[in-house]
């Protein structure tokens, strides 16, 4: 009896002690732009952090509208200018996507920059405040914090054994530093935006795409494709932000609890990427678990002995060369202070 009573007393005040909090904090309406609502970031991470974690954590006080941005019919590449016009208020990302206006944005996910999770997780966390400074300057926007799509690997309709063999064919890329290693290797590249890439392999106008190895199978891919090479090319970093007008109007302690979750958030992700990947490549592969996409039977190259050797010699020598030389001369030194200083690499403006 006693033992229920304090369990009573217990969850009493548990509820009062929340609920007080919940009054503290003033009813407030989230207005949120994730990403494409068929991917694993959107369906199990996004939208249940908006709908529930931030909810229940503010007793209700806190609650948010979140909208896939394919929904509403946008490709992707228009968030950072829709938020610029205060038409997004908290918009999802994938950063290079902006890079025709912000160079700044493709020095985070250069071709074979992150060859490994690890690596890439270390550059993200080293460049998140570059970034920020960056886009709260140029387009008044806030970057809570940056997370990865599975590795960017390559789909192709023919055999595909080294990445010698993009030699003359025509790649589909999201970025232009993928365009520019495919274009190294004497590859032709398509900057093609993803929802669109189906298409362009089904008609023909592409040989092959790189693109997310679980993010591929869930635009069914395989169907258009039927080889792929599971050397990680990039990450297709993202960036989850806030305009700083909408960010002013907010309660200080909402913001703090929002920034908050969020890098929780962001580090669940980071967590869930690597076997995101392997999912990807189990799943086109038709072998091992594939609990996230849909099995199917493509051929998967094992990764050359050669290729990691080339894929770090084309960065050093034709991509972040390139990238610099279109980036300004502070631009070049943030790289240098922060991404440079993980990989070991210094680029000259």
């Amino acid at each position: 009896m006693k033992l229920g009573i304090r369990f009573l007393v217990f969850c009493c005040t548990a509820t009062l002690a929340l609920s007080v909090h919940a009054q503290a904090l003033p009813t407030t309406q989230l207005k949120v732009v994730g990403s494409w609502d068929f991917l694993a970031q959107f369906r199990d991470f996004e939208l249940p952090f908006w709908e529930k974690t931030i909810p229940e954590l503010t007793g209700g006080a806190v609650t948010a509208e979140v909208t896939a941005f394919n929904k509403l019919g946008l490709k992707g590449t228009e968030i950072v200018r829709l938020m610029r016009l205060g038409m997004i208020d908290f918009g999802t990302s994938v950063l290079a996507y902006g890079a025709e206006a912000d160079i700044e944005t493709e020095g985070i996910d250069l071709a074979g920059l992150g060859d490994t999770l690890e690596r890439a997780r270390a550059i993200a966390a080293a460049y998140l405040p570059v970034l920020d400074a960056f886009f709260q300057k140029q387009h008044g926007i806030k970057v809570l914090t940056i997370f990865p799509y599975p590795a960017q690997v390559i789909y192709c309709k023919a055999p595909v054994r080294s990445l010698t063999d993009l030699k003359g064919r025509r790649v589909r890329v999201g970025t232009r530093p993928i365009a520019e290693f495919v274009e190294a290797l004497g590859g032709v590249a398509l900057n093609v935006p993803f929802g669109d890439a189906y298409g362009k392999l089904k008609d023909g106008a592409a040989d092959c795409g790189i693109t997310g190895a679980l993010p591929g199978n869930s635009a069914k891919w395989y169907e258009v494709t039927r080889y792929l090479y599971p050397l990680p090319l990039g990450w297709s970093m993202s960036m989850q932000a806030v305009t700083l007008n909408a960010w002013a109007t907010l309660d200080p302690r909402v913001q703090t609890l929002v920034a908050s979750e969020a890098t929780k958030l962001s580090e669940r992700i980071w967590e869930r990427a690597g076997f995101e990947t392997a999912q990807g490549l189990n799943c086109n592969s038709g072998k091992g678990d594939c609990s996230l996409g849909t099995p199917s039977d493509m051929t998967i190259a094992p990764i050359a002995d050669t290729d990691r050797a080339l894929l770090a010699r084309v960065l050093r020598q034709f991509v972040v060369k390139r990238w610099a030389q279109r980036c300004s001369v502070e631009c070049v030194e943030n790289w240098n202070r922060s991404v440079g200083k993980i990989v070991g690499i210094r680029a000259e403006h």
